[in-house]
Formats: C-alpha cells, structure tokens, sequence
C-alpha cells in the first residue's frame, strides 16, 4: 500500500484550508491529527508554589503514604510492591527521568509536576490528577529532593552518618530546589505541516527507528534491548497509541530530540534537523488509532447506587440498563497489551442490600480448575471507609481495606471428581474414599474460610493491612454473593450485600455518605492470579 492510501485508510484525510499571507493553498491533511493536537495541548499546570519547610514536610508524607510502596523510601525503586511490576519503578537516586524538556537530561519541575498529575501510561503508575495542586508540588519537591540527595551520597558529597543526624531544613531545601540553567529548556514550536512532511518522515523512521520499533511502528524490531538496570525491555509498540508522556506533537518532539534517560531510546538532537525530528513526529502520530491514549489513562469516577426497587438486578438484567455506570479504565500491575482495558460499574439498592454490577470484555469463560496451570476469571471490590483513604494497593498496617472477591472457579460448583475426569478422560482416577475426605483436604476440615467457600455466594469478603496480608472472612449471615452472567464473550458480575452489618471492622453503607472504591480484574487465560492483575485507582461511590 502506497504512503498515500495508508494515510487515507488510516485518517480519513479531509481537504483543509490554510491562510497564508498572500495567498490561499489548498493541502491535505489529517484533519484528525488537529483535533488531537488542540485538544492534548490545553492540559493546565496549577501555579508552583515556593518551597517552605511545611511544603516539603507535606511532600514528605505524601511521599511516604502514596508512593513509597512502589518507589521505596528512599526512592530507590525498591518498595515492597516493586516485585509485582512492571515495568519496574522508578529508582530516583540514579538521577535517571524518562520524562525530561532540558538539555541537561534532567527533569524541570514541571516535568515532574506533568508526570505525577497525569501518570505514566504503559505502566502502573496512575495519575495523581485528583490530588490538589499544591500537593503534586509538594511531591515534585521531595522526589528531587531524593534524587539530589541519593545523587550527593553517591558521589561522596554526603556522607551516611550524615544521614543518621538527619538533615538541616537549609541543606533540604537546597537538594529540593532545582539548579537547571532555564537557557537549556526546550520550549518546542510546531512548524506549519506541508504535504511534504509525511514522506520525509516515514523516510527518516524507515532509515533510523524499525531496528527496534518495526517497519509497522509495532515494536517487533529485531534488536535486543535492555534498560540502564540490565531489565530486558521492549520497544515501544507507536500503533498501540499508549505513550510515557503526552502524545503531543510537543511532547513528541522531546522524546526524539532528548531521548529516554535511562532506556535505550538515545537523543536524536545531534542525529537530526529540528525539522527531521517533526516530519518524524507528524509521521508517528499517524501510526495509532485515535482515543487508544485514553483507554490507557487513570482518572477518577464518583458511582451513584441508585434506588431500584421491586427490580430485577440478576446479572445482564434489563433493569440494569436504567441504571447509570462509569466505564472505569484499568491497569496491569505487570504491563500487557492484551489486557482488559476497563471495568463498567453499575450501582444500586433496594433500601436493604448493595448491588454492585462489574461488566467487562473477555473472549474466553475460564471457570475450570481441573489441573494446575487453569486459572479462573474473576473480579474483586475495594472499599475504604477513611476520608483520606491508604495507596489502593491492599492497604496498609494501619488502615485497613475491605474486599469482595468473585471467582468464576467459585460459582461453577463442579464435583472435584467430576471435574478431574473431565479434564483427564484418558486417565484412570482413583479418588479416596468420602470418610476419608477430611485427612486430604485438611483446609475444609480446619474450617478455612477460602475452603469451605458456599458456592451458592460465589464470593467472599475479606480485609487487608499491606500487600500480602489479604484474610478472608468467616462466612456471617450478611456475608458477600457474587453472581455472574458470561455473554457474548463479556463477564456481568453482580456482587449483592447487606447494606449494614454487626460486625465494626466490615464495611457499611449509609446513604449520603461517600466512600473510596477501587476494582481488579484477573483474566485466567491470560494466567492471571493473585498479584498479576489489572487494577484501578480509588473511586468514590455514594449510596442515594
């Protein structure tokens, strides 16, 4: 296919007309890739704040309470969920940022400020969008501070009995404050887009990027490529539409002008022209589907749980169909491409029970657990009841989490014997004798709750203080159902519970009153399990 039928396929060119002094000129262009452009442009920066002690101090906790499970308390990339990632956090005090506009390989304060608000999508880190403004500053602030000071203790410059003493506030304050000359920043100015533009870089991508990106942009180079930690590292697939940073034809152009810090994409900037590098940047943009960045984007959703009733809530019901839901976009915690994208959630109650309906694409029903590599779909609801709720990753030793779990594996109550002979037919099974049973399943005769699960509920409920800490409930009267509907390779779940409960440390809903809420997914063909998942940022649902 020639470059001028892909681009028509693709875009859909429409004749545009652009002004020019004296004259009028007549070019195609993607009319599209404007709307884009404008439209990705308008993000606001909240105005910095200057730095004082009590700025940094918030940093601090902020730091501590929402980024350190991942990035380590030192910033070292090494948090207790580090191991479940990737790609791998951020190690701040190798002074090694993705997202950089200076020439110095260092990011502003505004690259940072960007990447806390709107996140770093293709991975699990989520925007911090909702947080107020004055808070991601004081987060900028006490990330550089890390980095200077993991950067001083490297070179010697601080020592670490120096450490031990902590810190005076002016020595903090000075590895807070970014040294960047404002000279070396790149403000990037678009040119005017030519018919020309196009070819010129499809030119250039097909002379200096397939090596690694793919003749397609589809990352399937053939080069093996590892980042500064030796962690093997993939291409970035452009045709996926999912960038590290904005996807602006701005943004763009630093990325291929700077590089990557810390990644093997190097600095075109002495490779290329300032105009190569946006006939490559006009090229890229027209590899991806439109609206792909935004099924990759993090941000948070206010659920209303209506009241319905005399309805019918079974799952896929009609009556579902009057209710109003977000669709609440996803992340892996171990990145994939083929992941379930997003979850739609539905709410509603009778004045007596919650139901929460989950709905969401997969091609496959995985309700068998006949040998030990199947894997169950399933789906999973987070609650917090503090206003100023602990990282939705699992809690934390001192705020506790709530969780409803549905696995199809659960609901679909298949006789153990039946299930092993329908997934071995042509072995002979021998299955020890029924008074027996209890020396062989040592977890239903103990009374573990994750064993003796009621099919009939087809969930459970349980707490968590930290990752790795997750206990199930005992099964009570007001405990958790989940029930489900496979159709039309889509998962309706509709988890229903009491509204109130005995119980203080299980969670309640009044009316009126809001509380967080977050969702996972696990995809059993996909091996999902456990920690490999795809998760969402804290929400907030109110009972009308």
């Amino acid at each position: 296919m020639s470059l001028t039928k892909h681009i028509i396929e693709r875009l859909k060119i429409t004749l545009f007309f652009t002004i020019l002094p004296g004259c009028l000129l007549l070019v195609l262009l993607p009319f599209p890739y404007f709307l884009r452009a404008e439209a990705e442009s308008g993000q606001v920066v909240s105005t910095q704040p200057s730095l004082t002690k009590a700025l940094f101090e918030r940093g601090k906790i902020l730091y501590e309470k929402q980024c350190s499970s991942c990035h380590g308390l030192t910033g070292a990339g090494d948090g207790k969920a580090a191991y479940l990632l990737y790609p791998k956090p951020r190690n701040f005090t190798r002074g090694e940022f993705r997202m950089i506009s200076s020439s110095e390989t260092q990011p502003t304060d505004g690259d940072l400020f960007k990447a806390i608000s709107r996140g770093m999508p293709g991975s699990s880190m989520p925007s911090w969008e909702h947080l107020p403004g004055e808070d991601r500053w004081a987060l900028v602030y006490y990330v550089r501070y890390l980095a200077e000071l993991g950067k001083q203790v490297e070179n010697g410059k601080i020592k670490p009995e120096t450490l031990k003493k902590d810190l005076g506030w002016e020595q903090k304050k000075d590895l807070a404050v970014s040294k960047l000359d404002p000279e070396n920043v790149i403000h990037p100015q678009m040119p005017q887009m030519t018919p020309e533009s196009l070819p010129r870089g499809r030119d250039l991508f097909v002379k200096g990027c397939v090596s690694c990106h793919g003749l397609q942009g589809r990352g399937d180079g053939k080069m093996m490529m590892k980042d500064s930690f030796g962690i093997p590292i993939r291409p970035r697939d452009l045709t996926a539409g999912i960038f590290k940073g904005e996807s602006t034809p701005g943004a763009l152009y630093l990325r291929i002008a700077l590089g990557l810090p810390g990644s093997p994409m190097p600095s075109y900037k002495d490779a290329f022209t300032e105009e190569q590098i946006w006939d490559l940047v006009h090229y890229i943009r027209t590899l991806p589907e439109d609206g792909k960045m935004d099924k990759a984007m993090m941000s948070r959703h206010f659920i209303k749980a209506q009241k319905m009733e005399g309805s019918d809530l079974a799952p896929g019901s009609s009556d579902w169909g009057l209710v109003q839901g977000p669709e609440i976009n996803l992340m892996p915690l171990w990145w994939r491409d083929d992941r379930v994208e997003s979850v739609e959630v539905k709410a509603a109650h009778d004045g007596t029970n919650l139901y929460l309906q989950l709905s969401w694409a997969d091609q496959t029903k995985d309700d068998q657990a006949g040998a030990v590599t199947d894997f169950s779909d399933g789906a999973a609801v987070q609650f917090s009841k503090d206003a100023d709720p602990p990282l939705f990753a699992m809690g934390s030793t001192d705020q506790a989490v709530s969780f409803w779990h549905w696995k199809a594996v659960w609901e679909n109550a298949v006789d153990p014997e039946e299930m092993i002979q329908k997934r071995y037919p042509d072995f002979v099974h021998a299955t020890p004798p029924k008074e027996l049973f209890p020396q062989f399943l040592s977890g239903q005769d103990s009374g573990n709750p994750v064993s003796n699960l009621d099919p009939k509920r087809g969930a459970e409920e349980g707490q968590s203080k930290g990752i790795g800490s997750y206990t199930a409930n005992k099964i009570k009267a007001e405990a958790v159902e989940g029930h489900s509907l496979w159709k039309e390779q889509r998962w309706h779940v509709v988890f229903k519970r009491e509204l109130k409960v005995k119980d203080s440390d299980r969670i309640e809903f009044n009316q009126g009153k809001p509380i967080h809420i977050a969702f996972a997914v696990w995809d059993g063909s996909k091996q999902d399990r456990n920690g490999q998942k795809m998760i969402s940022i804290w929400n907030e649902l109110t009972v009308e």
